[in-house]
């Protein structure tokens, strides 16, 4: 399974494949007694318009993780994105769980998701913030955007809903992009 968001005037898209999306289930925080857990996400192209995440890290052992709260360890995530980086992936967000039914953001993921993307001091104009929720057989899902260019803005990108056999015209690239689904499970017509 995959899943695509776009962005607003649907010119790009984030595509999530079954591996990045597995590790981050895997923490959705389903029990009361779960701790929020967190990542990163890494993608190939990170200036594409067409970004593929393709793997995503943490939780580490010496994170900070309470229920409603989530802070990663520095000097794993450094050696995380090292061991990525030497894939020839790079980070492009961060991933965290929420308990709730729906996730967004709060001011203080909106914050962290700033300070990350300044801190690429120019080289990256854009960084992800992805939650996972608590609830469905696939977990409920929020795909958020910090952009600097032209101006800072933050934006919520919209999940394409698939279905086989029908699919609208932004998900028909996408899906020829990365090879009609991934060998076909639904195909684009």
């Amino acid at each position: 399974m995959i899943r695509i968001f776009f962005y607003p005037d649907n010119t790009r898209y984030v595509l999530f494949t079954e591996q990045a999306l597995s590790h981050m289930y895997a923490h959705a925080q389903r029990r009361l007694w779960q701790k929020e857990a967190g990542g990163e996400v890494f993608s190939s192209e990170p200036g594409s318009s067409g970004l593929v995440i393709h793997t995503a890290t943490g939780p580490n052992r010496a994170d900070y993780r309470r229920r409603c709260a989530w802070n990663p360890d520095i000097k794993a995530s450094d050696r995380n994105r090292q061991i990525e980086f030497s894939h020839n992936r790079h980070v492009v967000g961060l991933w965290h769980t929420h308990p709730e039914i729906y996730p967004s953001p709060s001011a203080r993921d909106q914050k962290t998701t700033w300070e990350y993307l300044d801190s690429f001091h120019g080289e990256r104009s854009r960084y992800l913030m992805v939650i996972i929720g608590n609830h469905g057989g696939v977990p409920n899902m929020g795909v958020w955007l910090a952009s600097c260019q032209p101006s800072r803005e933050w934006t919520q990108l919209c999940e394409a809903t698939i279905a086989c056999g029908k699919t609208n015209l932004q998900f028909k690239g996408a899906a020829r992009t990365i090879g009609d689904l991934q060998n076909g499970s639904c195909k684009s017509e």
